[in-house]
């Protein structure tokens, strides 16, 4: 799939489009995977200070004006400015879709991959978004093999390298979790990319 193509289709386990109105299709039996299509509003020179600064905040955003003040307090300085207003933007964003009043913010820099195993969140949903580097990869439900998941398990070999989905730089996703209602055992399977020698991520997820 072009990931930046415009797909919106009832039958399609991704919906992808430039409008942040496709994050509500996340709400749909069939869909998995929900694309904010958007290019990156934090610059390459803020992922690099994020990644000197060895960048690492993991806490819980309560919804409502207390979230300007608190980004402030967690990321301050004011280079990190635009930063702070996208995470306010994206907090505000999930509590509405989900009816939450606050959210588990996570924001780490990256040189080596988080989570380099494909693996499934324990969770209803996520959001993630990548403001530099390459974004978290996924595969299609039909490219999982029974044996990817098991414990300790070489996966290498047991997923169609050509199956891997990758979101880009500033595309803001919502992916489905194993404890969605009426998902156990169908959430959706990612990973952390692969990262070469030098290169930078800014990862944010915010869990409900």
């Amino acid at each position: 799939m072009n990931a930046r193509a415009n797909l919106l289709a009832p039958e399609a386990a991704t919906a992808i489009h430039e409008e942040a109105g496709v994050l509500a299709e996340i709400g749909h039996n069939d869909v998995f995977v929900a694309i904010w299509d958007r290019i990156s509003p934090v610059s390459s020179e803020v992922v690099a200070l994020a990644c000197e600064q060895r960048m690492a905040v993991r806490t819980w955003l309560d919804g409502g004006s207390s979230v300007v003040g608190a980004l402030q307090t967690l990321i301050p300085g004011a280079a990190f400015a635009g930063l702070r207003e996208d995470l306010a933007l994206l907090s505000e964003m999930v509590g509405c879709l989900f009816g939450v009043s606050g959210v588990g913010l996570r924001v780490t820099a990256l040189e080596k991959p988080l989570c380099p195993r494909f693996h499934v969140d324990r969770i209803p949903v996520r959001m993630l978004c990548t403001y530099g580097g390459p974004g978290s990869q996924w595969l299609p439900a039909d490219a999982v093999s029974d044996e990817l998941l098991l414990p300790g398990q070489d996966q290498q070999g047991h997923y169609p390298e050509n199956r891997i989905e990758q979101l880009l730089a500033g595309q803001v996703a919502l992916f489905k979790g194993d404890t969605w209602q009426d998902n156990d055992g169908r959430g959706v399977v990612h990973r952390s990319p692969p990262l070469s020698p030098g290169q930078q991520r800014l990862l944010v997820t915010l869990d409900i």
